[in-house]
């Protein structure tokens, strides 16, 4: 999860696919991220030929993956080259501040920039004109990476919002299509063995003496206690006490609580994600206001806010019992990535991994309207929770 603090003005960038350029871009995927930078071994994949059917139909398709890896759209865009998809992908505008270079790259293979926290007209635009023109979409409807494949955050609604609207605008004869994908990692046993050096290391981040004789899982529930207290204390004054979800849970309504009194609440945001975009689009919204610019003062107070936000969303992120429900080999590595990723700002991928992406049965959308199922108007929300059951069920049962 990426730190937001910033009073960058948005410039959206738009996809320009350049046919030269892909081949390039697929090889340089597959080596340099894929193979190199997320030590991925074998993709298996499944489904991909009835979602390329449809494209070659003439529909709209829109793939909704779900997001626990940074390497997620790398796999997608591997997915896309080999089953023959021209996909085009929404990101985050952040991905295209880093640098022209590879903002120019991703705009080279389809990509486009949205602003999560705010009305993005052109990103919705663009979506809904993609999917007019057959050309296949990819959009991660949980938002954010929160590295807990077998646990699927809260969906957002934008996903079904732009397919419907897509639909609505289809000529007779064509159909608009929903495809959940599943995609989950599996850690070569060797990964166990780089476990306890690598909690030295975070243990010595935060000024701790590692404890390596310690038994893992102890280990690893210690640190984040460790790290929560001290995020307490930063942002509350004092550690908490008692279970470590409920502490976590605290911690993310009392920062949002605190930011809502300065800021406002948005009466139409009920989840702490939903509560957190609100809020970082009316503190950017201040800081960028070019007729009554904040004085310094109020300036890095208002940054200070996005501190807090962020720190809320990463205890959010957290789900309390999700290694100790169930200590696997995945969970222990993923935690583990977690928690690198918080304190040094990126997960380290030392050892092979494999990955399965499924493609589940698409669902048609324009029938579930012709039928009734769905409503023209607010059919977003039912349409969401049959996205996130068919998506748990993939990342429970298949994947």
């Amino acid at each position: 999860m990426r730190r937001l603090r910033n009073d960058l003005p948005y410039t959206f960038h738009p996809p320009q696919s350049r046919r030269w350029f892909r081949p390039l871009a697929l090889w340089a995927n597959r080596k340099a991220f894929l193979e190199r930078k997320y030590a991925l071994r074998e993709i298996r994949s499944e489904g991909f030929g009835k979602v390329a059917e449809r494209r070659l139909a003439g529909d709209a398709v829109l793939l909704a993956p779900n997001h626990a890896d940074h390497s997620d759209p790398h796999v997608m865009i591997e997915m896309g080259g080999r089953h023959g998809l021209p996909l085009h992908f929404m990101a985050a505008r952040e991905i295209f501040e880093d640098s022209r270079l590879a903002a120019w790259a991703l705009q080279s293979v389809g990509v486009f920039s949205i602003d999560r926290d705010g009305p993005d007209l052109s990103a919705i635009k663009t979506a809904i004109s993609l999917l007019e023109q057959s050309v296949p979409l990819v959009i991660y409807p949980e938002g954010e990476i929160y590295h807990h494949h077998e646990r699927l955050d809260p969906l957002m609604e934008g996903v079904a919002s732009i397919l419907l609207k897509a639909a609505g605008r289809l000529k007779e004869g064509r159909q608009a299509w929903l495809v959940p994908v599943g995609i989950r990692f599996r850690h070569d046993p060797t990964v166990e063995k780089t476990f306890r050096d690598r909690l030295s290391r975070l243990e010595d981040r935060i000024g701790w003496t590692p404890r390596p004789t310690m038994p893992i899982d102890d280990r690893i529930i210690r640190l984040g206690a460790g790290v929560l207290a001290l995020k307490e204390t930063e942002f509350l004054g004092q550690a908490g006490s008692g279970d470590l979800q409920d502490r976590l849970g605290q911690l993310c309504e009392n920062l949002l609580g605190l930011v809502e009194q300065r800021h406002g609440k948005e009466p139409r945001a009920s989840t702490p994600p939903e509560r957190v975009r609100a809020l970082r689009y009316r503190i950017r919204r201040r800081l960028l206001d070019a007729e009554n610019p904040p004085g310094i003062e109020e300036r890095h107070a208002l940054l200070d806010d996005l501190d807090a936000v962020f720190t809320a969303l990463q205890a959010h992120s957290y789900i309390g019992d999700y290694l100790l429900s169930d200590p696997t080999l995945d969970r222990r590595a993923e935690t583990l990535m977690k928690l690198e990723e918080d304190l040094f700002g990126f997960p380290t991928y030392p050892c092979p991994r494999d990955v399965r992406v499924i493609a589940d049965e698409p669902i048609s959308v324009t029938a579930l309207l012709a039928d009734g199922v769905l409503p023209p108007k607010g059919g977003a929300a039912p349409l969401t929770e049959m996205l996130e059951k068919r998506l748990n069920d993939l990342l429970r049962h298949s994947c």
